[in-house]
């Protein structure tokens, strides 16, 4: 085992091995053709409590093939967020405040709604020097070094707010990206990080949570673990509810140098380290008992298809080996259809093909709050006896209706 993403200690264990995995957004052109893989499998910190990945895939090969691949995160509780960053101390209509990513670009211009006009955004290009066409969060993450950052602070200043939304996530090195995070702050100044909690997930053990693209796995006892390496202190944080995964939002201010990693709260290895192990000696039990079902929905000739060719399908599918069982992956993204989803080498066919194809049942890999707007949209297909479940715990066509 490496050391421990974020607290840099020894002390990680592994906990689920899920063997050589793709990288889903590398949609294949053809069932034959080769796909990335690496090894995928999940560790937990027993010093600071982090679920993490035991090694994360090379940022270069998480840089999407397709110009039109999106990335796209909840933003109902942004005005919410957003009335808290206006109260902080010391914030004022003078302020310089910055964003991170595109992710930022909608709590930034609340902010300039309410009058703070001095916002400005990390530029891929022009200031971390990306390449890659397509390059985005994946290599955000990896090219904000602390050197960059030092640069970057040097020729546009430093800062007194930093917005830094569902990127954290995503780092190969949280430790480095947070000092990173630093050195564009002012002494002084706040940062507002927001990211999933995986607490949920993992209490369900609904293992689509886990994504070659998220390095890490907070929780909202975990998530301040990372401030001491940016000498920030903890200043409160809210949790988010939202279908299949909630959000972390946590403030923190700027006090001091980096320092060594926080000393997690009494309990929170055990609160944390409980459910995480319960979660991967639960895996082989739940993948048995999802193939048995899908087994009986096959039966007779029956035909199955998933619904949503992005990577809650792609985990839900390959994690568990389930591949066998569908005839294909529908999605209303046009640029997807005609492509296959990696390893499982399904095609992907527009929605007309459930009721051609004399679909039987169909199983949700999207986000529950869409299912009733497609199941609105695929009336002919539930009016000739279609089924529609979903492959998540958390909704409520849960395919473990069935079990």
């Amino acid at each position: 085992m490496s050391l421990c993403l974020v607290c840099r200690s020894n002390q990680t264990e592994l906990l689920l091995d899920f063997g050589r995995q793709p990288v889903s957004s590398h949609f294949m052109a053809a069932p034959d053709l080769p796909f990335v893989e690496h090894d995928l499998a999940l560790a937990f910190c027993r010093h600071c409590g982090v679920v993490q990945l035991a090694q994360p895939f090379p940022f270069a090969d998480l840089v999407p093939p397709y110009e039109w691949m999106t990335y796209r995160e909840p933003e109902d509780h942004l005005d919410t967020v957003v009335d808290r960053i206006c109260r902080l101390p010391g914030l004022t209509k003078d302020s310089k405040i910055a964003g991170i990513s595109f992710k930022d670009a909608t709590t930034l211009r609340r902010m300039r709604d309410r009058g703070y006009s001095k916002t400005w955004s990390l530029d891929l290009r022009e200031d971390l020097g990306a390449v890659g066409r397509n390059a985005s969060i994946e290599s955000i993450q990896a090219l904000l070094t602390p050197a960059k950052a030092a640069e970057i602070a040097a020729r546009r200043g430093t800062v007194d707010l930093l917005i830094v939304r569902h990127i954290l996530e995503h780092a190969e090195s949280p430790h480095r990206l947070v000092i990173a995070l630093s050195a564009l702050l002012s002494a002084g100044g706040h940062i507002v990080l927001e990211v999933p909690d995986c607490t949920a997930n993992l209490k369900r053990q609904d293992y689509s949570m886990v994504w070659e693209e998220h390095a890490i796995y907070f929780t909202p006892e975990t998530l301040p673990q990372v401030l001491p390496a940016a000498g920030c202190i903890d200043r409160g944080h809210e949790i988010h509810p939202f279908p299949f995964e909630d959000v972390i939002v946590l403030y923190a201010q700027k006090s001091s140098a980096a320092g060594a990693a926080a000393t997690p709260p009494a309990g929170a290895i055990e609160r944390n380290g409980s459910p995480a192990r319960q979660y991967a000696a639960a895996f082989n039990d739940w993948t048995a008992r999802y193939r048995a079902v899908l087994a009986e929905l096959t039966a007779d000739g029956r035909r199955l298809a998933a619904y949503g060719a992005g990577h809650l399908t792609c985990a839900f599918i390959n994690l568990h080996g389930l591949s066998d069982y569908f005839a294909f992956v529908v999605d209303d993204t046009p640029h997807k259809q005609g492509l296959y989803l990696p390893k499982a080498r399904l095609p992907i066919v527009p929605r007309t093909c459930l009721v051609a194809e004399k679909i039987s049942a169909c199983l949700f890999g999207l986000t529950p709050q869409l299912e009733d707007r497609i199941i609105a949209n695929n009336g002919e297909f539930s009016r000739d006896g279609g089924k529609f479940y979903s492959m998540f715990v958390d909704s409520p066509r849960s395919i473990r209706g069935l079990l």
